[in-house]
C-alpha cells in the first residue's frame, strides 16, 4: 500500500527546497536579464574597446542584452573591488587584465582583490603581444646585438616601461638576470615610452606590438624581438626574445572575466561557453590579429591552475627585486 503524506507537509518540504537553494533557482533560467560587464579602464582605451567587441558577440551568444559599464580608477582595482561585492548571479561581470591581478598585490600592503579568493575566474580571452623596440636609426641592428652590447656595456643602455613597478619593469628585471642589464626610465603609460623613444630619450622601449605598429609602418621604428613564446604570425620576421635567450621566461599579459565570488557553477559554465564562443568566432579573431593581440582562450576548468602559476612566478621576479610593498 502507497503511504500518502499530509498535504501540509509536502508543501512546507518544496517551500524549504527553494528556499535552501535559491542560487540553483536563478541559474536555471539563466540569463533572463541584460548582463552589465564591469571595466576598470576609461572609454576609449584598449580594454575598454575589447571588451566591447565580446560584449557585442555575447549577446548573440546568450540571446540576452550586455552593457559595457566603465568604473575607471586604480588600475583596475577600483572596478576589481565592485564586482567582488556584486550579487554572484552572473548579471555582474568584471573584464580584467587578469595578469595585473596577479602580482599587483605584491606591490603593496594594503588590500588588493585577490583573483582566487574575492572574485570568480571564468575564462582568459586575450593576450597582449609586447616587445622590444628602438629606434630606426639606433645602432643596433638586432636583439643578439643588443644582448651582446648590454651583456659588455651593464646599465649603458636605458629602457623605458610605462611604470617602474610594471609589468614591464619586471620584464626588465627578466632579462637583467639573463645578463641584459640595462637601465629603466619609468614614464606614465606607452604612449610617453613611444614618444621618448622616437625623441631619442631612450634607447630601447619594452611596450605593445599595438603601440609601435603605425611607427614601425612609417619606418621611425624597429622591433628587435616579441615577448611571445614563439614569433608572432602578424610579424613573422621578428625573433622571439627565448630564440636568443632560450631561458627567458615571463607569464603572459592577459585579458579575462571574472564574476563576484561564489557563482554557481552552471552559470560559470553557461558564460565559460559563451565567452569562448566569441573568442573562437573569425570575426573576433581577425579583429583581434588587426590590433597586434592574440586570442588566448582559457576556460573555467584551466583558468584557475593558470592564475596560481602566474602569481607564483610573478611572486619569484618581485622578490628578485627587493621591493618594498608600498603602504
Amino acid at each position: 500500500m502507497i503511504e500518502k503524506r499530509p498535504i501540509g507537509i509536502v508543501a512546507v518540504s518544496l517551500l524549504a527546497l527553494l528556499v535552501a537553494s535559491p542560487k540553483a533557482a536563478s541559474a536555471q533560467g539563466y540569463p533572463s536579464q541584460p548582463i552589465r560587464i564591469v571595466v576598470g579602464y576609461p572609454p576609449g582605451g584598449g580594454v575598454d574597446f575589447t571588451a566591447r567587441l565580446f560584449a557585442e558577440r555575447m549577446k548573440s551568444e546568450l540571446r540576452q542584452s550586455t552593457i559595457v559599464e566603465n568604473r575607471a580608477g586604480a588600475g583596475g582595482e577600483i572596478a576589481a573591488e565592485y564586482v567582488s561585492h556584486a550579487q554572484p548571479d552572473g548579471y555582474t561581470l568584471f573584464y580584467a587584465v587578469g595578469s595585473d591581478l596577479e602580482w599587483t598585490g605584491f606591490l603593496t600592503r594594503r588590500h588588493i582583490v585577490d583573483p582566487l579568493k574575492d572574485l570568480t575566474p571564468i575564462a582568459t580571452v586575450i593576450s597582449s603581444v609586447n616587445c622590444v623596440a628602438i629606434s630606426a636609426n639606433h645602432p643596433l641592428a638586432s636583439f643578439s646585438d643588443l644582448v651582446v652590447f648590454a651583456k659588455r656595456n651593464p646599465g649603458k643602455l636605458t629602457y623605458g616601461t610605462i611604470g617602474g613597478q610594471s609589468y614591464y619593469s619586471l620584464i626588465g628585471e627578466t632579462l637583467k638576470q639573463q645578463g641584459v642589464d640595462m637601465l629603466q626610465v619609468p614614464y606614465t603609460g606607452n604612449a610617453p615610452v613611444v614618444s621618448a623613444l622616437l625623441g631619442g630619450q631612450i634607447d630601447v622601449a619594452l611596450t605593445t606590438l599595438g603601440s609601435v605598429a603605425p611607427f614601425v609602418k612609417s619606418g621611425k621604428i624597429r622591433v628587435l624581438a616579441v615577448m611571445e613564446p614563439k614569433r608572432f604570425v602578424a610579424a613573422p620576421d621578428v625573433p622571439a626574445i627565448r630564440e636568443v635567450l632560450p631561458d627567458f621566461s615571463a607569464p603572459l599579459s592577459w585579458f579575462g572575466f571574472f564574476g563576484p565570488p561564489g557563482m554557481p557553477q552552471r552559470i560559470v559554465d553557461t558564460l565559460d561557453s559563451a565567452i569562448g564562443n566569441a573568442a573562437r568566432s573569425p570575426d573576433i579573431d581577425e579583429k583581434i590579429k588587426k590590433l597586434d593581440l592574440n586570442v588566448f582562450s582559457t576556460g573555467a576548468d584551466k583558468i584557475r591552475p593558470l592564475i596560481a602559476d602566474s602569481t607564483q612566478t610573478f611572486e619569484r621576479l618581485i622578490k628578485t627585486m627587493d621591493i618594498k610593498p608600498a603602504e
